[in-house]
């Protein structure tokens, strides 16, 4: 061989994984899903740190190391469930439909479900509100983004009565309100079934929503938009 001839390129060996990274996730991980179930068994404020190193298998100090102090592995465990929850809301809607009722009535469904599966985790949710209120805002928040935006496209399809966002979110208040008591329902005695539950509940929504009921002239119209029917008068 020439001895300019260039020398065949070396592949690059594939970077290898850090075992050590990888290591301290499943640990965290496997801590966090100690808590939650000991959170389910006695709620946020009982659970102790101690029962939960014992669940997960590690040291308190290990524990420690993670998350730093009791506070934050609530609030790390609060996060999770509260975007557990939220995120059965938002992201259980069929993408196959364009109706607004139908959208909600399959959320419901679908939350309705989640909550059997995981009965307690409603209660964690409510303790999110007492504990960390300003966690708890964000997730409504979040929620509330959505709604208002599957109202807003409800409006443009005729599906919904014309109104402004301040009449949407007091709407979605309501319905929000709704869903912070199916955990409750589920246990009530008769039990209807999800599927007549959820025929009421869009009923309801179907009442104040969809139809051209009068408006109290207490809402408030001060941000500039007009009063549906104004244009007529």
């Amino acid at each position: 061989m020439a001895a300019n001839a260039p020398h065949p390129e070396v592949p690059k060996a594939p970077p290898k994984e850090r075992a050590g990274y990888k290591r301290s996730s499943e640990t965290k991980a496997r801590i966090l899903e100690a808590a939650l179930a000991e959170s389910c068994a006695v709620g946020f404020q009982k659970t102790s740190v101690a029962r939960v190193a014992a669940r997960a298998g590690v040291a308190i100090g290990v524990l420690n190391y993670h998350f730093g102090s009791k506070r934050e592995l609530m609030r790390r465990l609060m996060v999770s469930v509260h975007r557990d929850l939220r995120d059965q809301l938002l992201f259980a809607l069929p993408a196959g439909s364009d109706d607004f009722f139908e959208q909600e009535r399959a959320g419901l469904l679908a939350y309705i479900a989640y909550l059997r599966m995981n009965p307690a985790h409603a209660r964690l949710a409510e303790e999110v509100r007492t504990h960390d209120p300003e966690l708890h805002a964000l997730g409504v928040e979040a929620w509330m983004e959505q709604f208002v935006a599957r109202a807003r496209m409800g409006i443009e399809r005729g599906q919904i009565a014309p109104m402004n966002d301040a009449e949407i979110r007091t709407q979605g208040y309501f319905v929000l309100g709704a869903y912070g008591i199916f955990d409750q329902l589920l246990q009530a005695e008769p039990y209807p079934g999800d599927e007549a539950v959820a025929d009421l509940f869009l009923g309801l929504l179907r009442g104040g929503l969809g139809g051209n009921a009068a408006r109290p002239a207490s809402l408030d119209f001060s941000d500039g938009l007009a009063r549906p029917g104004d244009a007529e008068r």
